[in-house]
């Protein structure tokens, strides 16, 4: 025990001389994790800004009008009289949709004829399309409903008959695992996870680069690289679990995204998910030869590991190749295992096969990672030799 914590006391200290590794894995971590939650605070879009051109004019197209304001998902900003005067303020950015009403849109509908209702938006920007797509679709749906149930009383249906007519059964939508229907709760926590891994990953390749770059061993003794290996990658595990208790603990409550509180299963994936990410790290830093080439490569390719795990795109869209070879980043099985437990609920039972594949994972990566270690230590010994 002496000689392990031995071991760690030598990391922190080589770690607190490396300043790359502190921007990376102390104040990337923070700002990250900060910065990733403004964009999705506000869990949905509301109140996006349109325009309504009526061309009609009449009292039926003014309450289409005001129905439509008073829905939470748009808010009628201007009317404009034609169409060219709401492609100014549309591509001002003033407003991000435009609904036209036709004319005879009244007297159309009261003759029994169906009436267009036009509809333009962004589709570049899918978040605010969706909200003035579902504002304006509620609209036009409500509306519509009220004027059949209003024919059927003409013609002497009773109120409530009528209504059931029109809507013979109640739709009731439970959203599971996401109440609100909003993007921090969806993306957030994955996204933190994500940020873990790669921090993690990106921060020992870079400290192993700089090692190789002064080509220093990675401990006195070849015997030794197991141990001293073990010993150091669990310094960061430690750091990173720390860094979990505030994220999954106490963000939830700032930030106000769901977390299941399900502490051991949590942090029995989280941990030997971070022991895989630190194996996996120092199996590829053979392949960086200096500080600079490990963090260019590893920053590049973070983009790809953010959609490999398939929470952005999902896995069903993913070619099947590519698929297995996101297995083999333990992110993939980490974000899909913390999903079960953080939204879904679900215990150590449900994250059986994330935690044991992530354990595989870890005996794979730590074999692979000392042969790793073994042999620059090999080389370097040549080439002290030699010189």
């Amino acid at each position: 025990m002496k000689r392990f914590l031995s071991v760690v006391k030598s990391e922190i200290h080589h770690f607190l001389h490396e300043p790359a590794a502190i921007l990376i894995m102390i104040i990337g971590v923070v700002v990250y994790s900060l910065f990733y939650a403004m964009p999705y605070s506000a869990e949905v879009v509301k109140n996006a800004p349109v325009a309504v051109i009526d061309l009609d004019r009449t009292n039926l197209s003014r309450e289409f009008t005001r129905n439509l304001n008073t829905t939470d998902y748009v808010e009628v900003v201007s009317t404009p009289t034609s169409m060219q005067d709401a492609q100014k303020d549309f591509y001002k950015n003033k407003t991000r949709g435009i609904i036209i009403i036709p004319k005879d849109f009244e007297q159309d509908i009261l003759r029994g004829k169906q009436s267009t209702i036009s509809f333009y938006a962004d589709t570049s920007y899918l978040i605010i399309y969706k909200s003035v797509y579902t504002g304006t679709l509620q609209t036009a749906v409500d509306m519509g409903a009220k004027i059949e149930v209003a024919k059927l009383m003409k013609s002497g249906v009773p109120k409530q008959m009528a209504m059931n007519i029109k809507q013979p059964f109640e739709f009731v939508q439970v959203p599971l695992y996401n109440a609100a229907g909003g993007y921090e709760t969806y993306v957030y926590p994955s996204i933190l996870v994500m940020i873990l891994h790669q921090t993690l990953i990106i921060g020992l390749a870079l400290m192993q680069g700089t090692r190789n770059e002064l080509r220093e061993n990675y401990c006195k003794k070849k015997e030794d690289i197991p141990y001293t290996l073990f010993a150091r990658c669990t310094t960061y595990v430690l750091l990173y679990l720390f860094y979990s208790i505030i994220i999954f603990l106490i963000f939830p409550a700032i930030f106000v995204y769901p977390m299941s509180y399900n502490i051991i299963p949590l942090f029995a994936l989280l941990t030997v998910m971070f022991y895989a990410a630190s194996f996996f790290s120092h199996t590829i830093s053979y392949f960086f030869k200096t500080r600079e080439s490990a963090l260019l490569i590893l920053v590049v390719t973070s983009l790809i590991f953010i959609f490999l795990p398939g929470f952005i795109w999902p896995k069903e869209s993913i070619p099947a190749c590519i698929n297995v070879f996101a297995q083999f980043i333990p992110a993939t099985s980490g974000v899909d295992g913390i999903i079960k437990i953080n939204q879904m609920g679900g215990t150590f039972w449900n994250i059986r096969y994330n935690f044991l594949w992530l354990l595989i994972l870890c005996l794979v990566y730590f074999v692979s990672s000392c042969k790793i270690m073994k042999l620059l230590f090999k080389e370097k010994y040549s080439n002290s030799l030699n010189s």
